[in-house]
Parts: structure tokens; sequence; C-alpha cells
């Protein structure tokens, strides 16, 4: 008795001490990964309005952001690929230094300034969706933590993010109020600069390739792409990805002009769409990913625990059909209704399209942490970042081609053309992704 006393003892010590490895991991990636996301989502409510300030049409701010996701699916895909023989850590340095500089340039009203901050804000966004994710899961993998506990982290990581996204649009919207259209680019240089002395001063350094150290793009491209060959899930999970972030990125184009327009056929005057307090409307969308986040971590857990239950409860089972690839399916339907409600409304209705607004940014909550635990799960960890700068080339090209047509196509077309994309993204989870097994995870 005593021997199976002392050896529960110690496997309740083993249990805390791996908790509070986890915490404290999760602590130090969570705190980076959210000042860097404030700094981010500080530039989205008045981006396109910061650009208008500066005279420039639709077409002209379309090119801005067709030049980023060009150099996004470029040079963005060679700085993320390296960060696995160069070092992770490295790589989200590099990504505090490309954005610092880009912001900078985005202060300026000269037009081939801001092209040339566009490309180096499309690089540094690669970076930011792939290195940051690689650099976490390698050290979640690295201290023997159960994997299954990866889903948490990026399940609160999406929770807070919609909470520093919503202080952010207030932020933005009183320093606008104050200072003008270029003082919450300022402020998210001040951001970057925190996250970098936070990288600096608290993350160890780790590689995809065990030993390296040096520069290897080459090879770290042709192992990225044969991993990628070799599996289809990963490649259903980039095609999930690239349909649902093409039209998560013409969402970010298009919504402040849309609802303006909208605005103004509501109230019936044009004046009245000029005072919309956008930086208010970016909180609250992003309240709706919070919501989104909190869902899946509510129906996540439940499913896994219906999953080691043999209860025969209706409610448990109801619950454990919501695994984290279910979980993504529903995003992407949520989401192609959505846009489906906006080409129908987006000229006519103005409370069903911000009610449509805020749907989508739900489904978002929904959509980041499945897919970031579906990759974790699937990609191997000595390539990682590799592919996963490798699977956003296509949302960068597709959503290249779009803007490119921008002048052409309708906004009321451009919903449509992303209910389609979402709606494609959900036949293929559906018919083509295979989940593992329980006992093979």
């Amino acid at each position: 008795m005593t021997i199976e006393v002392m050896e529960i003892e110690s496997q309740q010590a083993d249990d805390t001490q791996q908790s509070k490895r986890f915490q404290s991991l999760q602590y130090r990636y969570l705190s980076v990964y959210l000042v860097v996301m404030g700094a981010d989502w500080l530039q989205g409510p008045y981006l396109y309005k910061l650009y208008q300030s500066y005279g420039f049409d639709l077409v002209q701010i379309a090119f801005l952001f067709l030049t980023g996701f060009v150099s996004g699916a470029i040079g963005g895909t060679a700085a993320g690929s390296l960060a696995d023989s160069w070092g992770r850590r490295r790589g989200c340095l590099l990504f505090c230094v490309t954005s610092l500089t880009s912001l900078f340039l985005r202060l300026r009203s000269y037009y081939p300034l801001l092209f040339l901050s566009h490309v180096l804000s499309g690089m540094a966004a690669s970076m930011q969706y792939s290195v940051f994710e690689a650099w976490y899961v390698a050290e979640h993998t690295s201290q023997n933590l159960p994997s299954d506990w990866m889903a948490r982290t990026f399940g609160k990581g999406t929770f807070l993010n919609g909470l520093v996204a919503i202080i952010a649009g207030i932020v933005a919207n009183g320093v606008v109020d104050l200072w003008g259209y270029t003082a919450p680019f300022v402020v998210s240089m001040g951001l970057v600069m925190v996250a970098a002395g936070m990288i600096t001063s608290s993350w160890g350094e780790n590689f995809g390739e065990s030993g390296s150290g040096k520069i290897q793009l080459t090879r770290t491209l042709m192992d990225g792409l044969h991993t990628l060959w070799r599996d289809s899930n990963i490649l259903v999970l980039g095609a999930a990805q690239t349909v649902f972030e093409c039209a998560m990125y013409i969402f970010v184009l298009l919504y402040t002009p849309a609802i303006e327009n909208a605005a103004a056929i509501y109230v019936g005057t044009d004046e009245k769409s000029q005072e919309l307090p956008l930086g208010y409307l970016f909180s609250t969308m992003m309240f709706a990913v919070m919501m989104g986040s909190l869902t899946f971590q509510a129906l996540e857990r439940r499913s896994s625990l219906a999953a080691t239950t043999s209860s025969s409860s209706t409610l448990l089972r109801v619950v454990s059909w919501f695994t984290k690839d279910r979980l993504l399916i529903s995003a992407l339907t949520l989401a192609c209704a959505s846009f489906s409600a906006m080409v129908y409304n987006q000229s006519t209705s103005l409370p069903i399209l911000a009610i449509a607004y805020h749907v989508f940014e739900f489904s978002t909550g929904l959509y980041y942490p499945s897919l970031s635990s579906l990759k974790a799960e699937v990609i191997p960890e000595e390539t990682r970042a590799a592919v996963m700068t490798l699977l956003r080339i296509p949302m960068n090209i597709g959503v290249g081609i779009i803007m490119w047509h921008v002048d052409d196509l309708s906004t009321s077309m451009m919903w449509a053309i992303c209910a389609l994309m979402t709606m494609t993204g959900t036949a293929l989870m559906i018919t083509k992704y295979r989940p593992k097994l329980p006992q093979q995870q």
C-alpha cells in the first residue's frame, strides 16, 4: 500500500511539473504572439482610410495589397522556409525588423515608398503566420508535453487575440481622432519593438533540421515539397487555408467601402458614410472572433472528453461529433453563408450586412485554432516552417489574381467569389480529409 501511495504521489508531482512547464511555455509564446497581433490589428481599421487620405483610389490601393501578396508568395516563402535551418527565433526577429521598416515607410504618402512597404509587409505576413507557430510547436514537442494540449494554446490564443483586437480597434479610433490616420501605425511600430525585446530576452532557439544553423534554402524547400507530396491531409488543409484566407483578405480590402456605400444608401446621404466609427465596428467584429474561439475551446474540450468516456448520453454523443476537423468544416460553412448574405444585402440592408460581417468574424474565431491544431498534428517537425510557408503560396497568388481584377468586378461579385471558395473548402474537407484515429494520435 505504501508503494502504491508513493507511486500516486510521484505521478501527481510529475503532472504538476508538467502543467507548470506548459503554463510557462504558453505564457512566453502568447505574450509575444499577442503583442505582435496587437501591432497588426492596429493597422486594420484605418489602412484603407490612410491611403484614401493620401489621395489614392480603390485600384491604386488594391495594387498595393496585391504587391504584398505577391511578395508574400515569393520573398515571404523564402524567408519563412529559412527558419527551419537558420533558426525559428531568428526568423521571428527578422519578422520584427521587416515589419518595423514596412510601418515606417507607410507614414509617407509617396507611392513608390508605399509599394516597397507592401513588399516588406508581404514578407513579414508570411513569417508572422508560420515561424511563430513553428517555434511554439517545436518547443512544446521538445518538452514532451501532451500533443493535445497544443489545441488549448491555439484556442486560448485566438480568444485573447480577439480581445487584443477589440482593444486595438478602440485605441485606433481614439488616436486617429487625436492625431490623424498615421497615428495607429506609429503605435504599431512601438509594439513591434516591444515584441522584439521579448523574443530576445525570453525565447530560446530551435531548428527543424537537427544540428543545423546554416542557411539551406533549396534543401529546406525541397524537403517541404516532398512532405506535401506524401501526405494528402496536408494538401487538403492547405486548400482549406487557401480558400478561407483568400476570402478573408478580400473581406479586409472591401468591408470598409462596402459598408460605407451601404450606409450612404441606408441613410440617404453620402456625408453620413464618412462618419462611421470604423474602429468601434472593428472592435465589435473582433468580439465575434472571441466568441468563435470560445466556442472552439468549449466544443473541442468536451469532444475530447466525450471520446474517452462510454456514456450513452445524447448530449455527449452530439458534442463528441465536434472534432477539430469538423469544427474547421463548420467555420468554412458559416463563412460561405455569411458571404452569401453579403451578396444579396451589401447595398440594400445595412443591418443584415453588419450581421453577415460578424458571422464571418465568428467563423474566423473557429477557423484559426481548428486549422492550427490540425496542422500541428499532421506536419512533420523537421520541415514545419517550410511546409507552412509553402501552404501560403496559393493563397497569396489567389488573392493577387482577384485583386488584379478588382476594378472589373463589382463588390457583389467579389462576395460571390468568396462564397464559392469557402463552399469549395467545405466540400474538400468533407470528402478528402481523413482524420487520424484516436489510438494513432
